[in-house]
């Protein structure tokens, strides 16, 4: 900025010269002739005043001029870089008598501007060998000095200062981007260095009109290279920023004060600047962050943050360092409530009432296939702190947690330090490794005090157990889409639950009375539950576990099965012991006929059913079994089992029966 100024005063020093000396010694058509050649000498470009030139000396210097164009680079594919309807320059004399600059006039009316990048990555704002030399040495001397005082200047006034409906193209041939600012429009006010410095301006972009005011405290102190107050305010209907601080510096660039964004819409935003975001509806709405902006070179700090964020809200801090390869990003946020089921893609995240009426139960819904794209986690690296009260995802909730999470180079770790869920505390840790197309996830967690029911109800919508107890897990997998990394979902895990219940059967009845268990009474069944246990394992989304206990104070269960997660379905068996008594939970003692139990079917909706055809092969005792019926008698027999079920036992059960009794 500082050499630019400078510049522009060496410029208007050299026209203020000759405008004193020029008229008096040469016609106006010599002094056009003059500044064609001095501009082509210097730029290696064509200066065409195709218009009326006007030149005068008192009471004002000044000089006027139309249809002023300056031809563009050669690859360029515009004619000229720079045209102007009308040029007006005014200066007053006197001031110049003691080293001060009083511009009277300088207005550019309708200038049309065009910046471009050639294919080849040219710029046809930079010039040739011999203009760059110039440029360096002007710059150089410029640089030697550290106020307007080193370049004879004193102060600088400025009056009437305009550019008036002006046209700017930027073209980038190596990107395919172009942009334009149209009916651009700008005031500059200066009394004097020492004196604010205002610029008031609009512009139209992409169909909006954006408006700009900026005020410096003192542009000599900024020349100096000295600590200045600057606010700024850049308002469309698309955002609005205000910023109300200071420069220290402008080498290195340090500045510092508190800022205000405004985006009644995200979605519109984004859209509007031609990086269009989609999500549901309702979603990436208004956005409002204030707080404190610092700049020190590559480093960006916003501190005292407050954001809002469609119906997010938070407080936090965050810092960025461009110095790198890629940003790096640290940073702490504290949210009171997240719900992300609003950006969950359409289906996934919780159900209104309409949709879950117009959707048929048990519809054996299956995952979702659509590829997920984590490529962003390869453009930055960060280190973020995240405590959350109360996060919603689907219909799971989480309470008051506190995250740590680790991004470098694609390969994101999540420590879960503080985790509540379901009145359950505990922690847990997740990788993701993004380097590749197909993302690694490796999962662990362990929690105690977790409420079972609500857990499974929300997370696997699931509510046939009840209980109070621990897990733990621990799973890889990969995958590009959620079906993908179900299916190739890997580790192990292990709960222990008490003082719960099974809903939907009545293990201990089925053992006692097997007619009746199967059947529906019409009454609710459950099968409560001291204490439920055990292990497993998880190959390719398949669950296996060999170990089930369950405590009842007149059954005793275990059981081994597995659960495929990919089809959501189950196919377990289940072997219930009917205990002697209720005065040892955990007794061997075992009394009547133990039927094996299968639960099989959709995790929506599992069947129980009794194992008919394995009900001898787990016999503890026949001899003692057929001792035990032969003594019953065929009619206590029957009270047993019942007529039903005796006529229409399986032919296997009817063989081993007859079998123990010695008949047919």
């Amino acid at each position: 900025m500082k050499k630019a100024l400078y510049a522009i005063l060496a410029i208007l020093g050299l026209v203020i010269i000759a405008v004193i000396a020029i008229p008096f010694l040469v016609p106006v058509e010599r002094v056009k002739q003059e500044l064609i050649l001095a501009v082509n000498d210097a730029t290696g470009r064509t200066l065409a005043i195709d218009g009326e030139l006007g030149v005068s000396v008192f009471p004002t210097l000044g000089l006027t001029a139309s249809k002023v164009s300056f031809s563009n680079a050669p690859e360029s594919s515009k004619p000229n870089m720079a045209s102007i309807e009308e040029l007006t320059v005014a200066l007053n004399l006197m001031p110049l008598l003691s080293g001060n600059i009083a511009v009277d006039k300088f207005i550019l009316n309708q200038p049309v501007i065009n910046l471009e990048v050639s294919k080849k990555g040219a710029k046809n704002w930079e010039f040739d060998a011999d203009a760059a030399a110039t440029d360096t040495s002007t710059s150089s001397s410029a640089d030697s000095g550290s106020s307007p005082s080193d370049l004879g200047i004193s102060d600088l006034n400025l009056g009437d200062v305009r550019i008036i409906d002006g046209t700017i193209t930027y073209a980038d041939q190596q990107n395919n981007v172009v942009h334009e600012i149209t009916k651009a429009n700008l005031t500059i006010e200066l009394k004097g260095l020492d004196e604010p410095f205002k610029t008031d301006g609009s512009a139209v972009w992409q169909g909006e009109t954006i408006t700009l005011g900026t005020e410096v405290g003192a542009l000599r102190a900024l020349l100096e290279n000295k600590p200045s107050t600057v606010k700024a305010n850049i308002s469309s209907t698309k955002v609005t920023l205000d910023f109300d601080g200071g420069i220290d510096s402008l080498t290195p660039l340090a500045v510092k004060g508190n800022t205000n964004l405004d985006i009644p819409s995200l979605k519109d935003l984004t859209a509007w600047v031609g990086s269009p975001v989609e999500g549901n509806e309702g979603t990436f709405g208004p956005v409002k962050i204030e707080g404190t902006v610092n700049v020190k070179g590559p480093v960006y700090s916003f501190t005292d943050a407050k954001l809002n964020f469609d119906a997010i809200s938070g407080t936090g801090s965050f810092a960025a360092d461009t110095s790198g390869t890629v940003p790096s990003l640290k940073g702490m946020l504290d949210i009171p409530a997240l719900d992300v089921n609003p950006y969950l893609p359409e289906g996934t995240g919780t159900p209104t009432e309409d949709t879950a009426a117009a959707k048929p139960a048990n519809t054996g819904e299956k995952w979702d296939s659509t590829p997920i794209d984590f490529s962003g986690l390869k453009s930055v690296n960060a280190d973020f702190k995240l405590n959350v009260q109360n996060i919603l995802v689907q219909k799971l909730k989480i309470d008051s947690s506190r995250v740590t999470a680790l991004l470098k180079n694609g390969v994101l770790n999540l420590n879960l330090d503080e985790l509540a869920l379901y009145e359950g505390k505990g922690s847990g840790k997740v990788m993701l490794d993004a380097r590749q197309s197909a993302a690694k996830i490796a999962k662990s967690f362990s929690l105690e005090g977790l409420q079972l029911q609500p857990f499974l109800t929300d997370a696997a919508d699931f509510d046939k157990l009840e209980g109070t107890g621990k897990l733990a897990i621990d799973i890889t997998t990969n995958g590009q889409s959620q079906t993908d990394m179900v299916e190739k979902l890997n580790g192990d895990g292990s709960f222990l639950f008490n003082d719960g219940a099974i809903n939907g059967i009545n293990l201990a009845a089925m053992a006692r009375n097997v007619t009746s268990a199967f059947t529906d009474s019409g009454e609710a069944q459950k099968t409560d539950f001291a204490e439920l246990s055990g292990s497993y394992t998880i190959v390719n989304g398949l669950v296996s576990n060999g170990d089930l206990k369950l405590l009842n104070p007149f059954i005793q269960v275990t059981g081994k099965g597995t659960a495929n997660i990919p089809p959501k379905t189950v196919d377990y068996r289940v072997e219930p012991k009917v205990t002697a008594s209720t005065k040892g939970q955990g007794s061997d003692a075992a009394t009547g006929l133990v039927v094996p139990i299968k639960v099989t079917g959709s995790w929506e909706d599992p069947k129980f059913a009794p194992d008919l055809a394995g009900v001898i092969g787990n016999v503890a005792d026949p001899k003692a079994l057929k001792e035990n019926l032969e003594n019953t008698g065929k009619e206590k027999l029957k009270e047993q089992l019942g007529d039903k079920l005796q006529n229409n036992l399986g032919e296997d059960l009817k063989k081993g029966l007859g079998g123990l009794l010695g008949k047919d």
